[in-house]
């Protein structure tokens, strides 16, 4: 069959990504011509992208969506005379990764159908939206975002009509209910016929129930129905979008499915989001969470040169340390830093003495503590090593009770080195993933670490970190509305994944002296910016954690989560939505406590978080001028 197809593309950047020569090089194995529509700007190195599958690329202003884009493609570049020397024409835009499945399952089946257009996904029967749509409701449509026609439509004066006379929306409502939900019942009641590719009317409800089944049902369309490509929106919508429709696994279950399963290649998929996406949210998309046992879980172990780097400076917890680093397998090398020859010989003694791995003991600079013992003084040993864990002993003693410092670091050190088979386990992870390059433990909220939690983890360094990511030249996203993947500078890495934090080639000297404020260093930046230089490299970041740990954390959830719900049925607001869906609840709780709380209070707790914040910075200010006039008598 003579195919035109006619690709419309739009990134805010002027990106092409991989996904998007991937599907195209998969397309021009079904067309015999393609012209490219590009919405915005476009990058030169993108655009010598585009130029090696056509000469026929427009480069439009971003208006009326990819339809305003497909509408000047047909009506005005290209002409319906031309159109109508192809048997079907193609409209397909950027917005979906595939195919999953070969292209030509697909276009085999549609070629044997008598029909006039077709699409691969439909939506059934939807309410209206402001009577947007004249029909009253939204009737079964095709899904836009990849339409075929055939020459019989194409040569209709109706169709180049309605092409003709095409508005420029203004709005995505606007869009939807006046074109992609209008044009399929108006070809329809034309006397044209159309199909959808995979069909959804066996599961389609009543219009009240209406959904999207390629973006809530992704993994029952893909797995059963052999959807051949799934959508990006489904990727960006929140959390509880999903939740109201299923349990929020159907977007990591299809990514694994696709994974193990089928040839394309998830890579494409992961490096498109990491550019797009920070890395935390990347990761709670996709329930990037892994829980090993810490027994009875045997692999092969690595051909890859692993080390674990451990920082030991108190001595009082050398005896907890190695109690953790004698779970370190064999073929794992051990690196202890530290800051005195005497405690060199005595770890030397005390624990590299009682390992059977190749070890030794640096000593370092005691500036910039743990953070410059792996920046700096491990800098030169890590290039040899692909992958590493780094761990160090943690007091955290400003906290309000020595337990809440002792529980961070039990999470910190239970949940990376906890037994021979689990980091076993680590290791064989990043065996089994190309794009995974960092493992963390699980983010903590016990004790006052529940006011750092609610504040996403960026107390007084979100400048700090984003500076260093410019020095970096690391374009990724990062804001304070979300927070990094995790504290505490205990984590297992790709060396290429990590690669920048080495190449910036810091010194001690980059590092705060002593006494080290207690926030707002470069420390306290660079532990919060693992997640976001992995993703600047395109590699993704996991949780990881023990059985055990998970099964406290289920239940520590489970009963935060009930006696926020508890607290909030007492305050007896008529607005909050408790008998629909998480979405409902959550959409009516922030309006509710605006109309229960007093704004002049809530003017006056600003006010006094802003004078903390103020009083705060001035302590710092005065402890920098102490340190300097220390130096300064110290240099007299």
């Amino acid at each position: 069959m003579n195919r035109l197809g006619i690709f419309l593309c739009f990134d805010s950047e002027g990106i092409i990504d991989d996904y998007v020569t991937y599907l195209i090089d998969e397309m021009m194995k079904h067309i015999s011509d393609l012209c490219i529509i590009v919405n915005g700007e476009l990058s030169l190195e993108s655009k010598l992208i585009l130029a090696e599958y056509s000469t026929d690329i427009l480069i439009r202003p971003n208006i009326g969506f990819d339809a305003g884009g497909w509408r000047d493609a047909m009506v005005d570049y290209i002409g319906f005379d031309k159109l109508q020397e192809y048997d079907e024409v193609i409209l397909f835009n950027d917005s979906f990764f595939g195919p999953i499945y070969p292209f030509n399952e697909m276009f085999d089946t549609m070629d044997a159908k008598d029909i006039d257009f077709w699409g691969i996904t439909v939506h059934g029967d939807a309410p209206n939206l402001k009577d947007l749509c004249p029909y009253g409701y939204r009737p079964r449509y095709l899904q836009t975002y990849f339409l075929a026609f055939r020459r019989n439509i194409i040569q209709s004066k109706h169709f180049q009509e309605y092409w003709s006379e095409f508005p420029n929306y203004k709005t995505f409502n606007y869009l939807a209910y006046k074109h992609e939900g209008f044009f399929t019942r108006y070809f329809s009641d034309l006397g044209f016929k159309w199909a959808a590719y995979v069909d959804t009317a066996d599961i389609e409800g009543t219009i009240e129930n209406a959904m999207s089944f390629h973006t809530y049902n992704m993994y029952d369309m893909v797995v059963n129905r052999r959807l051949p490509v799934i959508k990006r929106k489904a990727f960006k919508l929140p959390r509880k979008l999903h939740l109201r429709y299923n349990i929020a696994r159907d977007l990591s279950s299809t990514i694994d499915y696709i994974d193990k399963h089928t040839d394309y290649d998830v890579s494409l998929i992961y490096k498109y989001f990491l550019r797009v996406f920070d890395h935390d949210t990347l990761a709670n998309i996709l329930n990037l969470v892994r829980i090993f046992p810490t027994e009875n879980y045997l692999t092969e172990a690595s051909n890859k040169k692993v080390a674990v780097v451990t920082h030991l400076y108190y001595e009082d917890l050398w005896e907890y340390a190695y109690e953790h680093m004698k779970n370190i397998p064999e073929y794992v090398d051990v690196i202890i830093t530290t800051d005195t020859q005497e405690k060199k010989q005595f770890f030397e003694e005390n624990i590299l003495g009682k390992l059977n791995n190749h070890s030794q003991v640096i000593v370092v600079n005691a500036r910039g503590r743990d953070m410059s013992a792996l920046l700096v003084g491990c800098k030169e040993i890590l290039k040899d090593y692909d992958y590493f864990c780094f761990m160090h002993d943690k007091k955290s003693e400003g906290k309000e009770y020595i337990t809440v410092g002792a529980s961070f670091r039990d999470v910190l050190w239970n949940n990376m080195l906890a037994s021979p088979n689990y980091i076993e386990s680590i290791i064989h992870e990043f065996d089994e993933n190309p794009n995974l390059g960092l493992i963390v433990p699980p983010k903590i909220y016990h004790g006052t670490y529940f006011f750092t939690y609610v504040n996403k983890y960026w107390t007084l360094c979100f400048d700090e970190a984003q500076k260093l990511l410019e020095r970096m030249n690391i374009n990724t996203k990062i804001t304070r509305e979300r927070p990094p993947i995790a504290i505490g500078n205990c984590f297992w890495a790709k060396y290429d994944a990590l690669k920048p934090l080495f190449d910036m080639d810091l010194d001690y000297e980059d590092f705060p002296e002593e006494p080290m404020p207690y926030d707002g260093t470069i420390n306290h930046a660079l532990e919060r910016i693992y997640g976001y230089v992995a993703a600047g490299q395109r590699y993704y970041s996991e949780i990881v954690m023990t059985e055990e740990f998970s099964r406290v954390e289920l239940f520590n959830y489970e009963y935060m989560m009930d006696n926020v719900l508890t607290a909030s049925k007492k305050s007896k607001n008529s607005q909050i939505v408790f008998n629909r869906s998480f979405e409902g609840y959550i959409n009516t709780l922030p309006r509710a406590l605006r109309d229960t709380v007093n704004p002049d209070t809530v003017k006056e707790l600003r006010k006094e978080n802003q004078e903390l914040r103020d009083s705060l910075e001035e302590f710092q200010e005065e402890i920098k001028q102490l340190q300097d006039q220390i130096e300064d008598n110290t240099k007299q």
